[in-house]
């Protein structure tokens, strides 16, 4: 049976864990929880894995513990070990062009728009992958660099707000596993 692969981006440690650069890693933090499993560290493939089942499919959630601009080094492998299809997979990370709170799925056929994770990602498994990006608002502060607003602390009212967003995360999420973007997309993209 094929595994459908979730890989969310993130920075390793706890200094990052509140950053806006690190909105894949709570997601999945997020969805383990919901699904009462825990990550395990595999060190043969840098990355943080949780194993489960989501209505029937075999899933696992991916979380690289190489730093964001390395996070497709060991995917093909794990992925290939794991009897996960890339075709398959849904990648979940910020998105700088989205206000807080919102998201957008695409699939495939889209540019990493600058973002490096998911360039690295791309090298490692192509760019037909399915996305789940998730707002983290725009720098707006002209005297700072990119690199320094995306690993900047969500303020308080941004992080309400995501937590009154993530149920809704979680369902298309949930939805991208079990239904596919196609379904998916209609439904979420619309709201």
């Amino acid at each position: 049976m094929s595994c459908v692969a979730v890989i969310g981006l993130g920075n390793p440690g706890l200094i990052y864990a509140r950053t806006r650069h690190n909105l894949g890693f709570w997601l999945l933090d997020k969805f383990a929880n919901h699904k009462k499993t825990t990550f395990h560290l595999k060190s043969r493939y840098n990355s943080e894995i949780a194993k489960l089942s989501c209505n029937h499919k075999s899933c696992i959630l991916i979380k690289p513990q190489t730093y964001m601009n390395e996070s497709g080094k060991n995917l093909k492998t794990l992925l290939s070990q794991n009897n996960c299809d890339p075709s398959e997979a849904i990648l979940v990370h910020d998105e700088v062009t989205l206000p807080v709170g919102r998201m957008k799925i695409t699939n495939g056929g889209r540019s990493h728009g600058g973002h490096n994770g998911v360039k690295s990602v791309f090298s490692s498994l192509g760019d037909s992958i399915c996305r789940l990006r998730i707002g983290i608002g725009q720098n707006n502060n002209p005297n700072s660099k990119l690199s320094d607003f995306v690993l900047s602390d969500f303020n308080e009212e941004e992080v309400k707000c995501l937590e009154l967003h993530s149920e809704t995360f979680l369902n298309a999420l949930c939805s991208l596993i079990n239904d596919g973007p196609d379904k998916t997309m209609n439904v979420f993209n619309r709201s």
